[in-house]
């Protein structure tokens, strides 16, 4: 029996300690960050100021952040240390190919302000560990954000979803509604929530989703309604409602495909973009050809032609990638958020709330759905919706409400590591007590 106790002991120590063994993995994001900036700098004659800055900023950045977030949370180093690996790929990559050093400059902006969100992220979800009374407030106020590009903003791209507020600054206030909608969806959707609580708060979903389709913001729509039908599912495991909601929801796009020309644009574009190679395929068509210009290793920082591609900054970000890069490179960009999205399931199934646990299920499907949606577009696997990359594409709503969730996650993730430190010290108590 003692030695069972010990090994029991031995275990939660060894889960509390591989959670901070990321040494490696640092460097390795740290050298990634410096070679890619140095070479930047050196490329151009006289040699780029800006990228020597970045190329010593960002090194030094990560270092400090995956050092004294750790000291003061035991949050998971590895998810932080994937999560800057990818906003510094996102730097690198603008660096190169922006038209202006005003783009990258301001993406490392956006990582800083990102960082604070991180961190209020981590204190929100470490102080407010229940938001039932709050959700009606919540509900209200998410309502009003994403109703207000309806009043305030412009059509953009066939879209009415930003908000200009300055000569050069604009924001997105469904970013910002994803972030909300994983609180409120969480709250509502916990084990001691009745049907009608759910009820309501799928109507409130139902209601972000018709304001969306009036702003003709698919792409958030579509990352809505499918955030919601997974928690839904993974509250109650009622497959039958769940397909039911996927029913409709492909019924729904079956109509807007008659309805809306653009929505008949896209498709017959992903079904054959190069019908049109010049006007309706052409994004399609350049970002196509980016990554197959890249072949397995990439045309090297600075070698390849990636303003060819239209949005290249945004949307086609990926494309851009796998060009400068190669797909090799590519296919492991994927694969951190594979791990991030793997590690954010480990920290919900590891959660000893319901809110926690739906929070965290939140965070990674609404990061691994938005990645799929990208991706999926602009491999030609699925129509293109217009959504950012996590973490990556150039943009400070994107960029800050990624930050904020991925905060949420790893605050999560702290408040297990302590639980499991609580327990390991019960059970030292409990055996001191018998012996």
């Amino acid at each position: 029996m003692a030695f069972k106790k010990h090994r029991a002991n031995a275990a939660l120590l060894r889960k509390v300690v591989l959670r901070a063994n990321t040494s490696l993995l640092i460097f390795t994001v740290m050298l990634f960050q410096f070679s890619a900036l140095l070479l930047l700098t050196f490329k151009t004659d006289p040699i780029d100021t800006q990228a020597l800055i970045l190329a010593v900023a960002l090194p030094v950045g990560t270092y400090l952040v995956t050092s004294i977030l750790p000291r003061i949370w035991p949050i998971d180093r590895a998810l932080l240390t994937l999560t800057l690996f990818l906003c510094s790929l996102g730097i690198v990559t603008l660096k190169d190919i922006a038209r202006s050093p005003i783009t990258p400059r301001n993406q490392a902006i956006f990582v800083l302000i990102g960082i604070f969100a991180m961190v209020a992220g981590i204190v929100f979800i470490r102080r407010l560990r229940s938001w039932e009374k709050w959700t009606p407030w919540l509900m209200g106020l998410t309502l009003l954000a994403v109703a207000s590009p309806l009043v305030l903003g412009s059509w953009q791209g066939g879209a009415k979803n930003w908000i200009k507020l300055g000569e050069n600054f604009s924001v997105q206030p469904s970013e910002f509604g994803k972030v909300a909608l994983i609180v409120i969806l969480a709250s509502s959707f916990t084990r001691h929530a009745g049907w009608k609580s759910m009820l309501i708060t799928l109507a409130f979903s139902a209601c972000c989703c018709g304001l969306l389709l009036i702003e003709r913001d698919l792409g958030a729509l579509l990352l809505y309604f499918l955030l919601t039908v997974f928690l839904f599912y993974v509250a109650t495991s009622n497959l039958y409602l769940t397909l039911a909601g996927l029913g409709a929801g492909a019924a729904s796009a079956v109509v807007a495909y008659y309805l809306f020309d653009h929505v008949r644009t896209r498709v017959e574009i992903w079904q054959n973009p190069w019908a049109d190679p010049q006007d309706k395929g052409y994004q399609i068509v350049q970002a196509l050809i980016a990554i197959g210009s890249g072949g397995a290793f990439g045309m090297g920082l600075g070698l390849g032609m990636p303003r060819n591609i239209p949005l290249y900054h945004s949307d086609f970000i990926f494309a851009a990638v796998s060009e400068e890069f190669g797909w090799i490179f590519a296919v492991c960009v994927l694969a951190v958020y594979v791990l991030i999205i793997m590690r954010g399931v480990s920290v919900a199934m590891s959660a000893r709330t319901s809110f926690h646990a739906m929070t965290a299920f939140g965070v990674v499907a609404m990061i691994g759905l938005q990645t799929l949606v990208i991706v999926g577009g602009v491999i030609k696997l699925i129509p293109l919706t217009g959504v950012t990359l996590p973490f990556v594409c150039s943009g400070g709503s994107s960029m800050v409400a990624c930050m904020g969730m991925m905060g949420m996650l790893l605050g999560i993730s702290s408040i297990n590591a302590q639980d499991e430190i609580e327990d390991l010290h019960k059970l030292e108590w409990r055996e001191a007590m018998r012996e």
